[in-house]
């Protein structure tokens, strides 16, 4: 409760957040879960294509986001991908305040154990 003659936090005006903070937050939200790992060469991370990675839509306060994610074998892809979904929408929903319509994972990789050639399965 604000003090007399004061204005209540909530009534001094708005916070915007724009998609792209929204598309970090959901990718890093995303390393949280076990089973998921970062993958990408050099040129990857400098084109921005390095994994997770992912892309919002905010409207008003919903956001639906796609979250592309690389698993570590042999992790298994659906549980994984739903403890994505889950994990996205619980901390893009406390971090920024705005409600979670959907969640899309896509598992773009499965990256081997032990691979010194970086090998992949796609």
């Amino acid at each position: 409760m604000a003090e007399p003659g004061q204005v209540e936090p909530v009534d001094r005006g708005t916070l915007t957040v724009a998609d792209r903070v929204i598309d970090k937050l959901a990718a890093h939200a995303a390393t949280f879960v076990e089973g998921v790992v970062p993958a990408g060469s050099t040129l990857d991370r400098l084109a921005g294509r390095q994994l997770p990675r992912a892309t919002s839509q905010v409207r008003g306060r919903q956001a639906r986001v796609g979250v592309q994610i690389a698993v570590a074998w042999p992790h298994p892809l659906a549980d994984t991908a739903g403890e994505v979904r889950t994990t996205v929408t619980q901390e893009l929903t406390r971090l920024s305040g705005l409600t979670v319509v959907a969640v899309d994972v896509t598992v773009d990789r499965v990256e081997l154990p032990n691979s010194p050639t970086g090998r992949k399965a796609e």
